[in-house]
């Protein structure tokens, strides 16, 4: 069994309208309610990534690559 999942955002879960898909919403709350904890990653700035950890419910941990926006939890 899976406890973590690690998500990138651009050209992995976000569609071409930058949009998180109903399918991709569902898969993620099915493995939310097995234990997976979910981690999205991207190279945006942390308060970009939040936005769409908030959208999924699944704000406990973020990966941010953008330097110039470092903040450390």
């Amino acid at each position: 069994m899976y406890k973590l999942m690690n998500i990138d955002l651009d050209g992995t879960l976000l569609n071409s309208s930058g949009e998180i898909s109903d399918i991709n919403k569902e898969a993620i709350k099915k493995a939310k309610e097995k234990g997976v904890e979910i981690v999205l990653a991207s190279g945006r700035a942390v308060s970009s990534v939040k936005e769409f950890a908030l959208e999924l419910n699944s704000d406990n941990y973020l990966i941010s690559g953008n330097r110039s926006n470092c903040i450390w939890y």
